[in-house]
């Protein structure tokens, strides 16, 4: 029963040391695309809750490029999970130490073994 107790309180404990400022920084990657040839993706989290989105998808080796930027919260459901804006679709992404991974509306990762990580290639301060 101790140790239950413990290990609910050090997970309340993580749980409320995520913030914006430890998620703030640069993600960058290529995701796949059902109705192309690839997405070259770049998430930058602010740790003012603010974020820029930018994606490029190749069509037939021809680039397309999108930018979002708007604000992100963290998911009402999920502790790990943050939600970007209506301007970015509501997309999900599920935090890691050093990537994000995309999720469904549901805020759960894909288990298709296709690859919607972005590696964190910068820390902001």
């Amino acid at each position: 029963m101790k140790k239950l107790m413990v290990i609910s309180i050090a997970t309340l404990l993580s749980a409320c040391s995520m913030t914006a400022n430890n998620v703030a920084g640069t993600y960058q990657g290529t995701l796949p695309c059902s109705d192309c040839d690839k997405i070259e993706a770049k998430l930058v989290l602010k740790s003012d809750k603010s974020y820029i989105y930018e994606t490029t998808y190749f069509q037939n080796k021809q680039p397309n490029e999108y930018l979002e930027k708007g604000q992100f919260e963290w998911d009402a459901k999920k502790e790990d999970v943050i939600v970007l804006d209506e301007h970015a679709g509501n997309r999900k992404f599920k935090i890691r130490d050093n990537y994000v991974e995309m999720c469904d509306q549901d805020g759960n990762v894909a288990k298709t073994g296709l690859n919607y990580k972005l590696k964190k290639v910068q820390v902001k301060k």
